[in-house]
């Protein structure tokens, strides 16, 4: 039975590997990249056009007006549950496995408390940090000379 199991978290972890590395490559230059634009079938360059697969489900193409995305879907759902299912399974083969198990619980914990440690660092930090950008609502309205700021506002689209 173990020796299926590892076979079939080997099989899916290779199959599903190229599009994995595509999710995390793409995700990656989402994270990093504040000032990309988010509009539908975003970008000329190749991580724009890749980053749209991963935002919306297709690969931008000149001249294609309409998309059908049911059947990445499906991929990628079956993608996201072989990741979780071969995700527990390896945690399964390392404590069963391993000798030292006391260390692959602290090292498990580690990977739960320390991105929840980051994420609350952030928080207190963004406090203190001003958007670049102004909000959307700033940048379109108008107020006129002498009229109720909060009453007497002429939103325009942003250009």
């Amino acid at each position: 039975m173990i020796r299926w199991l590892r076979r079939l978290h080997t099989f899916l972890g290779v199959f599903f590997s190229p599009l994995l590395l595509l999710f995390v490559i793409t995700g990656w230059w989402q994270t990093v990249s504040p000032n990309r634009n988010k509009g539908l079938g975003f970008g000329t360059s190749l991580i724009e056009k890749l980053s749209t697969i991963h935002a919306d489900n297709y690969f931008p193409l000149s001249g294609a007006r309409n998309y059908s995305t049911d059947l990445f879907k499906v991929l990628v759902v079956i993608m996201a549950v072989s990741l979780i299912f071969t995700t527990l399974l390896g945690l399964m083969m390392a404590f069963r496995f391993a000798k030292r198990k006391v260390l692959i619980t602290l090292i498990l914990l580690a990977g739960i408390l320390v991105p929840i440690f980051l994420l609350y660092l952030g928080e207190g930090a963004r406090k203190n940090l001003k958007s670049p950008v102004p909000l959307i609502e700033d940048r379109c309205a108008l107020t006129f000379p002498g009229a109720n700021a909060s009453h007497d506002k002429v939103s325009f689209r942003p250009l």
